[in-house]
């Protein structure tokens, strides 16, 4: 009767062994998700992207909305104005160009701060007047521009042959942003009286600094 017993028991342990052991191997794998929180991060047109897949970073804001996010800088390029491949080559400063129809041309260049020298030495050390070569001899020649709660510093480099262009410098901790405009077929160029700010591709970039966003 003990044998008996002992058998049915060991039947039973063993039956309900292999169940569990099935159960565990052949049932589907299911991945597990991650709940990503609910944060937004405000992209520079006023759009909003969430934080998405398994690791949870945020979307990248969608075009016209630029990320460059080694630089820590974000913006919207201007209405017409495309990615401008060709322009990168070797220059290292040069961190977003961008054209609209072939004729007008936008730069974004970071450079860095020498060990030992000020944001004021290296915005002298990368202005070049075009037509002449020269280099202006102190930042007198800066105008001071308030832009959304930032101060840049703008000049105009080059006014020739119907070519307008002109830079906006915003000094970092370690680097100077430059954002430069360069405008084509500007018919009074050589007029004296000629307001460089109303010219149409200078009030878009104006409205891109406007969109900034940045970083230390």
């Amino acid at each position: 009767m003990k044998q008996l017993i002992a058998g049915v028991v060991l039947i039973f342990v063993l039956g309900v062994g292999a169940f569990l052991y099935r159960n565990a191997v052949e049932r589907p794998y299911v991945a597990q998700q991650t709940a990503c929180t609910l944060e937004a991060k405000l992209c520079p047109d006023g759009s909003a992207v969430g934080r998405v897949g398994p690791s949870c970073t945020f979307a990248p804001c969608a075009f016209p909305n630029v990320e460059i996010t080694d630089k820590n800088v974000a913006f919207l390029v201007p209405e017409g104005y495309t990615a401008d491949e060709r322009a990168y080559g070797g220059d290292p400063t040069l961190i977003a160009a961008f054209q609209k129809a072939d004729t007008h041309l936008l730069f974004v260049r970071s450079y860095s701060i020498p060990e030992g020298e000020t944001a004021e030495s290296t915005m002298l050390a990368s202005t070049v007047h075009r037509s002449s070569g020269e280099q202006p001899p102190n930042l007198n020649t800066f105008e001071s521009v308030l832009v959304n709660g930032k101060t840049f510093r703008s000049i105009v480099t080059e006014r020739f042959e119907g070519q307008v262009r002109s830079v906006y410098y915003l000094p970092r901790t370690s680097d100077v942003l430059a954002f430069e405009i360069v405008e084509n077929s500007v018919p009074n160029w050589m007029d004296t009286a000629l307001v460089v700010e109303n010219l149409p591709e200078h009030k878009a970039l104006l409205t891109l600094l406007g969109t900034l966003q940045v970083g230390e």
